[in-house]
Parts: structure tokens; sequence; C-alpha cells
């Protein structure tokens, strides 16, 4: 065994600093904990109250769109309407929840051609 000089217990001198590891009892039967409310802007960050992750691949030009928008909202947007950040998936959820209220004709598509064809016909 190589002896190092530290001893067995190196840490030894270190006390602890919390009152319960030092066996301190503090009665808080008079005390009222500071509690503060939480403002909406401290509750959880929305992408954190999401379920679901999912990957997407994508063209390049559709990422660059995606890209443009989210930049073009960010920078024309007034102090007081930065509330929340705009991100790409920001874009795809509105999305999704944009269609989700439509009625897309689903028979017979046979490729995504013809989907892109029918939901452009129901935009307009």
């Amino acid at each position: 065994m190589k002896k190092t000089g530290l001893g067995r217990d190196p840490l030894k001198w270190i006390q602890p600093t919390t009152a319960e590891k030092k066996g301190i009892e503090i009665k808080t039967d008079n005390i009222t904990p500071f509690k503060r409310k939480k403002t909406p802007s401290e509750a959880l960050p929305k992408f954190k109250t999401f379920e679901v992750r999912l990957t997407s691949l994508l063209r390049e030009d559709q990422l660059e769109f995606l890209d443009k928008l989210t930049r073009d909202i960010q920078k024309n947007r007034a102090s007081e309407f930065k509330k929340e950040r705009i991100t790409k998936n920001t874009l795809i959820r509105v999305f999704i929840d944009a269609f989700m209220d439509t009625e897309i004709d689903t028979s017979d598509i046979p490729d995504e051609k013809t989907l892109l064809k029918r939901v452009k016909e129901l935009i307009q």
C-alpha cells in the first residue's frame, strides 16, 4: 500500500455547512417563508411543455424558407410583441395546427406532388 501522507480520511477537516449535517435543530414555528408567485414567464419554457420529439428530413430550400421566415418575424415586430421567441419548430407547429382545422381531400393521393397540389388548392 502506497502512503500519500494524507491519512485515512483526507477530507476529514472539512466541516458541514448546513444545520442538518451539524445536528443543529432550527425551530420554524414562527417563521413564514418568503414565497413569490411565479409569473407566466417564470413557468416552464414553452418547448418543455411538448411531449413528442420528431425529426424530419427537409430539402435545403425548405430549411432556408423556415430560416428566412423566422428571421423576418423576429426582425419585424415591435418590442411589445417580443414575448415569445419564434423558431422553425414554432412555424412547423403552427402550420400543422392550421391544417388540423381544414378538410383535405385524402382520397387517391399517389405522391407528395399531388398532396402539395391539393393543399395549395385548399389554401386558395
